[in-house]
């Protein structure tokens, strides 16, 4: 790491509070070129600036074990939080004309 990463400048805090939002686990966003930090550090930094990584709403969303596992599953293969990837296919369903009346097939 440079030098010139070791003090949270603006733009390092704007994009730590930016990936945070976005859903990213530390160890992800510790990864960001920008960042370039541990994901202990990322934690520290979130807190420091107060940055939640969990949102609240989300996690008040009671799933079944099986699909509670499938859900943490995806979540884990794209380096997502469990609420941003529920956020992400809420996103994806809602842009997509059919998508929501195919998966509910509510004419039945």
């Amino acid at each position: 790491m440079s030098s010139e990463k070791t003090s949270w400048t603006t733009e390092r805090v704007a994009r730590l509070g930016f990936l945070v939002g976005q859903g990213f686990g530390a160890k992800r966003i510790a990864e960001d070129p920008l960042i370039g930090s541990t994901p202990n550090n990322v934690h520290r930094q979130a807190q420091r600036f107060g940055l939640a990584f969990r949102d609240a709403a989300a996690m008040a969303l009671r799933l079944p074990p099986d699909a509670a596992a499938r859900n943490a599953a995806a979540a884990a293969k794209r380096g997502l939080t469990r609420e941003a990837l529920i956020r992400l296919l809420l996103l994806v369903a809602a842009d997509e004309p059919n998508l929501l009346d195919n998966i509910l097939d509510d004419e039945a």
